[in-house]
């Protein structure tokens, strides 16, 4: 009788612990599916961050080519055309915490749309940028062109896209989303002045993260 009500007893315990972890995970889905509104900056000569996250790397191309690798060969984005007088790449790395919505850095047409592919990695280490498969966007403002890259990692395989070429995009619009830990980075012309620095806290819509030059 008492292994009988130990066993009893045990059962119950492990319907708790299974309730409990789907509850838990049913709770983090709908918390990380969140999609808050924003009251969007809208300003003049600016650029805003495309995500929540952290800013892990800024770096400086001089003739505006962002070399990548794949399966081992590396090759250049085709984007050199869109920043001739080079560009600055602002990396923001994005925690399963996050929220994964993408918004337009600037308002503008869609003029370019891409997808590489590539093998998935961590999205927090070095280089990351070069091998993980990505989205590329590249958006028209007057003269300028803005560049979004939503790039997979070891987490988060899948990358979507709201957009086709030719779209209008206004500042602040949802233009996509990253699933689960990943990085978004964002192509900047080198008229523009980074506002941001490594390591700082960065929000999609709100966060001014460079600001025209000339």
């Amino acid at each position: 009788m008492k292994n009988a009500n130990g066993v009893k007893s045990m059962a119950n315990k492990y319907k708790k612990f299974f309730a409990v972890t789907v509850c838990s995970l049913l709770l983090f889905t709908v918390y990380f599916y969140r999609d808050p509104d924003r009251d969007v900056i809208k300003e003049d000569n600016i650029i805003l961050s495309p995500a929540d996250g952290t800013v892990e790397y800024i770096k400086f191309y001089e003739n505006g080519e962002a070399e990548v690798f794949k399966d081992g060969n590396s090759y250049i984005l085709n984007v050199s055309k869109y920043f001739p007088y080079g560009c600055y790449v602002v990396g923001i790395f994005m925690s399963p915490l996050d929220v994964h919505v993408n918004r337009a850095p600037i308002s503008g047409e869609v003029v370019y749309i891409e997808h590489v592919d590539g093998g998935y990695y961590p999205a927090f280490l070095k280089d990351v940028e070069k091998v993980n498969e990505r989205n590329i966007v590249i958006i028209k403002n007057g003269s300028d062109y803005v560049g979004v890259v939503q790039i997979a990692g070891f987490v988060a395989r899948r990358c979507s896209l709201n957009l086709k070429e030719g779209d209008y995009v206004e500042m602040g619009q949802r233009i996509g989303k990253i699933k689960l830990g990943s990085q978004t980075a964002v192509i900047i012309p080198s008229n523009y002045n980074v506002t941001v620095k490594e390591g700082e806290r960065v929000y999609a819509g709100q966060t001014i993260i460079a600001v025209r030059a000339n």
